[in-house]
């Protein structure tokens, strides 16, 4: 498997902000695969860790309709590997899922950190070099947070992985500072992240 590189971008350079009164948005992309530029994902499982699982239906929903107006054919967790509150999915259970979808990707998403002042840290680049490594890693991350005041900023991560190889593909930071509400912070996150994929290629080319 070749060897992953996390390369931290000049925010300057490769972030999305976005200004709505209080609140802001930036994404920021942390790691491109060279070589899987250009070869566009065809079919993709998503998961989302977060032990809400109506927030995890409506964030896993959301890109599961934005992948299919890009031509990408997929499939949610929530409807293919339910799990209790609390409970952990094993890597099994994915592996099956993968190979009855002949799912060519892995699309991840957690919440990293959630605080007045949070300082984001990345965890060793050991977790990130196959999806259920990341995904094992994400598990400590998965309580939503609720919107109740102001001066507040979370973090989520996304991740794509190549299925075949369980190498990552594509990485990305999403920072949000003061958000209306759940449904548009998520709103947010998706958007920006497809435009990411779609920018290095990784979305099929539409008409």
């Amino acid at each position: 498997m070749q060897k992953m590189r996390i390369t931290l971008l000049v925010a300057t350079l490769g972030c999305f902000l976005i200004a709505c009164g209080g609140s802001r948005f930036q994404m920021t992309p942390t790691h491109m695969e060279e070589v899987a530029a250009g070869k566009p994902i065809s079919n993709t499982l998503i998961i989302v860790v977060v032990d809400d699982q109506e927030i995890r239906s409506i964030f896993e929903n959301h890109f599961k309709k934005w992948l299919a107006a890009k031509g990408v054919e997929a499939i949610i967790s929530i409807e293919v590997l339910p799990v209790q509150k609390g409970t952990q999915l094993e890597k099994s259970a994915i592996a099956e899922v993968i190979d009855r979808y002949e799912n060519d990707s892995v699309l991840i998403t957690h919440l990293v950190g959630f605080d007045e002042a949070e300082v984001f840290s990345r965890g060793e680049p050991e977790v990130y070099r196959t999806y259920y490594g990341f995904y094992r890693y994400s598990w400590g991350y998965s309580r939503w947070p609720v919107i109740i005041s102001e001066n507040v900023q979370f973090t989520l991560e996304t991740c794509l992985y190549d299925t075949k190889s369980e190498s990552l593909l594509w990485a990305g930071e999403s920072q949000l500072t003061n958000p209306e509400t759940t449904g548009k912070a998520i709103g947010k996150v998706v958007e920006a992240v497809m435009k990411e994929l779609e920018k290095n290629e990784l979305l099929p080319k539409t008409s």
